[in-house]
């Protein structure tokens, strides 16, 4: 499998994914907190991610069941990637980050519906 990289707006975090395709199973979630954050999440399966740099400027934010984990850069406070409460197995990292990304369409992006876990 290829290996992306990416990395928050300053650069202080990075992270690298073992996916097929960069822009496979994008998705965007409804949830109080996704909907504020507006972002395309790109899951993979939390032995295919590794945080590469940065973790001591990381700062995470729970809510809710405090089961989902939510991370951002306390630098430049770039939401760059988190632990799912829906699939612990995986992590979804914002898809902005990582590098050379090209949003695609709206119609090649899933809907998840995250509100009726709230």
């Amino acid at each position: 499998m290829p290996t992306y990289s990416g990395a928050c707006h300053c650069g202080a975090v990075t992270f690298a994914i073992l996916a097929d395709t960069m822009k496979s199973d994008l998705y965007r979630c409804n949830c109080s907190l996704c909907t504020k954050k507006a972002i395309i999440m790109k899951p993979v399966h939390r032995d295919n991610f590794q945080l590469t740099g940065g973790e001591k400027v990381l700062s995470i934010y729970k809510w809710n069941k405090h089961i989902a984990e939510h991370f951002f850069c306390s630098t430049c406070g770039v939401y760059t990637h988190h632990k799912r409460r829906s699939d612990p197995s995986q992590i979804s990292v914002n898809f902005g980050c990582l590098d050379n990304a090209i949003i695609p369409p709206e119609n090649e992006i899933d809907l998840i519906d995250g509100a009726e876990l709230e």
